[in-house]
């Protein structure tokens, strides 16, 4: 202490002290300010939530129409983003170019019309949200048949092919049956019993499918089937008699004919020992096999079996064995006094520890013409592996040999199941346009469209080797083939009907629409004639309800944060450096359009008063005689509210709707509500800000708080599958 000249004494207060006693002055103050202004706060908050709780309501509606912005493909694709930005753009410019150029009454009737459209997007979901049943059936199995043989694979669009050996006097022979829904599956539609082996039937029977028809191998055999009616269009014996009348195996077959592969004027037969040998066929010497060249086919071994073998063109053969998965060149020479490996087009391993158990061959869903369109030689190859992974492999022939084969990116699938059992390429609604069949030990599940959406999802057995949709003109059936043993297999099969199938297309029923016509045209009038706060208030809920749907809807939740992050760039932008949203903001509180909630703070607010009595203090009456300047008449009192732009309620809600749209059903609504509590972090975060009465961007805030929320939420519930969404340009 010190002693001045009157004798005072003052304290010493420390620099650090008066720092945190002033910034406590300033909590107070903020507390205070938030606590004089907590009904406004409190309003806004709960028509934040109004208005999106409202739009997970209508969800499903959307849902089922499939009434995405973009179709179901733009849903994953990022340009899509780029023009909704675009858009709202182009929308605020024109908007602010008419404000400033005095044309507030083309903004009125202008937006009231797309208002009044906007405003049914709400109304007529919601009228029919009352009157739609949105249950579905359970699928029961109707048919159960057990058939003799071994499966090998499928045949046709709804078939496959069983190989059943016999015992007889002479030698085993093995009977190839074709089975279809043709006349449901009771008897075969062919059969063909050929020599199996010479003395030993218990070696495996394997099928290869090609233009040519059906070829087998059944390690002492090797002949060709049409595939139509299964009549025997080649035959060859893998075995000869040496000269001491034994029977050996023929060239290099040591161990069998583990695989054989037509070709036009050749056969390509494999043995168990990654070991491929090209033998010449002639049409005048039936039966006469020529050798002509050989190879070593490493890591593609036939002793563990063969998923799929498929013959792309005349030289190229799809194979894959639980180990490996490629396309190898069937070419026609190979070098002479050695073994070269032969020449893999394209090749893909399973993960670690993991095997493949399924594959399929047909047009890719994410072709963008109709299949009858598509050339023969684009294909896509479909892989499924015990783990769950599921990879897609496109095929371009028309490309060359090193560029014909890619990886498609879009499909990940790998959160779907545990354990792949069955894959195929199907085409349930026969759209033209093809979709997936993924069946695990529990279910099978129908991917549709180029989103690869799950439709719809149906119990079947767990020893599951394929499952497959039989159309017919009437009916269509669930076919699920399961190995009782390695003698029987068997079929189950049951109809599929609409009521199993979750509403799809737009429902647009008589009362229901027209009870949407009526509220819209009647809060359109009201707000032509009175528009109060209430009446803005109630339109902007459901006009924000509606546009937070669609917009979930129309973006996974990847795109969705992508579209959030960049608006919330341009919020602040606008709102700080440009401050263009400002005046954006103060001409549509003037008009009273429900682009943005009221929230008053007491009961006598009047929004019509207040927009009248800002614009009798803007204006300026210059009297013509007098040339003076008149005051405004004064207006009674009106208490204060909170605006908030409806943008900031559509980005956040946008969000949450995505992620019920787009997510694991069994977890989308968890992470959907972890979002919401993010957006309301946001909105508290924000608040805190307009309490000091000053205009701020919203979307920062809000939106940062969302996908936060979305981030923790999803990570927690569903791990990173909240990040794969097959995304692309």
């Amino acid at each position: 202490m010190s002693d001045d000249g009157d004798g005072a004494v003052e304290p010493r207060v420390s620099k650090r002290f008066a720092e945190v006693e002033d910034e406590l002055r300033r909590e107070d103050g903020l507390l205070t300010l938030m606590q004089d202004q907590w009904k406004g706060m409190t309003g806004m908050a709960g028509m934040f939530i109004a208005t999106i709780a409202l739009a997970m309501y209508i969800r499903p509606y959307y849902d089922v129409g499939e009434l995405h912005a973009f179709g179901a493909s733009g849903a994953t694709q990022v340009r899509y983003v780029a023009i909704e930005l675009v858009a709202i753009f182009a929308f605020t410019a024109l908007i602010i170019f008419l404000a400033r150029w005095g044309k507030q009454y083309i903004i009125k009737y202008g937006m009231m019309a797309v208002l009044t459209l906007a405003l049914l997007y709400s109304t007529v979901p919601l009228a029919h949200m009352f009157v739609l049943d949105f249950d579905t059936e359970a699928y029961e199995v109707t048919n159960t048949e057990q058939q003799a043989g071994d499966f090998l694979g499928t045949w046709g669009d709804d078939g496959y092919i069983l190989a059943e050996t016999i015992e007889t006097t002479d030698q085993p022979v093995v009977n190839i049956t074709a089975w279809d829904s043709s006349n449901g599956y009771v008897s075969p539609v062919w059969s063909n019993v050929h020599n199996h082996s010479i003395a030993d039937g218990s070696s495996p029977v394997r099928m290869t499918t090609s233009s040519y028809g059906l070829t087998f191998a059944s390690g002492y055999y090797a002949w060709t089937l049409d595939a139509s009616t299964g009549e025997v269009t080649e035959s060859y014996a893998c075995w000869e008699n040496n000269s001491e009348g034994t029977p050996v195996a023929i060239s290099n077959m040591i161990g069998g004919c583990a695989l054989a592969v037509t070709t036009d004027q050749a056969m390509y037969l494999f043995n168990p020992f990654e070991e491929v040998e090209r033998f010449r066929t002639f049409s005048e010497a039936p039966g006469v096999l020529g050798p002509e060249a050989r190879w070593r086919t490493p890591g593609f071994s036939l002793a563990d079996g063969a998923i799929m073998r498929t013959l792309l063109t005349d030289d190229q053969l799809a194979l894959v064995t639980p180990e490996h998965a490629g396309v190898l060149l069937l070419e026609e020479t190979s070098q002479l006094g050695g073994l070269d490996n032969i020449t893999v087009l394209f090749e893909h391993a399973p993960q670690a520890d993991a095997t493949y158990t399924s594959a399929d061959i047909g047009v890719s869903p994410f072709e963008e013409d109709n299949a009858s369109m598509v050339p023969e030689n684009r294909r896509m190859i479909l892989l499924g592996e015990n783990n769950g992974t599921i990879t897609g492999i496109e095929w371009d022939g028309s490309q060359s040999n090193d560029e014909a084969f890619s990886l498609q990116e879009r499909m990940v699938l790998d959160s779907l199941v545990t354990s792949v059992t069955s894959v195929s390429i199907t085409d349930l609604d026969e759209s033209g346009y093809t979709d997936l069949l993924i069946a695990d030990e529990e279910e099978v599940h129908w991917l549709y469209t180029t989103s690869l959406v799950n439709r719809a999802s149906f119990s079947i057995p767990a020893d599951n080797v394929a499952t497959f949709f039989a159309i017919g003109d009437d009916e269509t059936h669930l076919v699920t083939v399961s190995q009782s043993d390695a003698t029987t297999v068997l079929l189950q099969s049951g109809e599929l009907t609409q009521s199993m199938f979750p509403l799809y297309g737009i429902q647009l029923l008589l009362l229901p629409t027209l009870v949407g016509l009526f509220v819209t045209a009647v809060l359109m009038i009201l707000l032509f004639v009175h528009s109060e706060w209430y009446v803005v208030n109630t339109t902007g809920v459901l006009l924000g309800a509606g546009v937070c749907v669609m917009l979930g809807v129309t973006f996974v939740p990847a795109l969705a944060m992508l579209f959030m992050i960049l608006a919330a760039i341009y919020d602040f932008w606008a709102v700080y450096k440009s401050k263009h949203m400002l005046d954006l903001a103060d001409t549509m509180i003037g008009l009273r359009l429900p682009i943005l909630l009221v929230a008053p703070q007491g009961a006598d607010y009047s929004l019509i008063e207040e927009t009248e009595q800002a614009k009798r203090s803007n204006e300026t009456i210059i009297s013509e005689d007098k040339k003076a300047r008149v005051k405004p008449k004064k207006a009674k009192k009106n208490s204060e509210a909170m605006f908030m732009g409806l943008g900031d309620v559509i980005f956040p809600g946008m969000l949450v709707l995505s992620a019920m749209q787009w997510l694991d059903p069994s977890v989308a609504f968890s992470v959907a509500m972890t979002t919401l509590f993010g957006g309301l972090m946001g909105y508290l975060a924000l608040m805190t800000y307009v309490a000091r009465g000053k205009a701020q961007a919203g979307l920062p805030l809000l939106n940062g708080g969302a996908i936060l929320g979305y981030l923790i939420g999803g990570l927690i519930f569903l791990g990173t599958g909240i990040f794969s969404f097959n995304i692309s340009w």
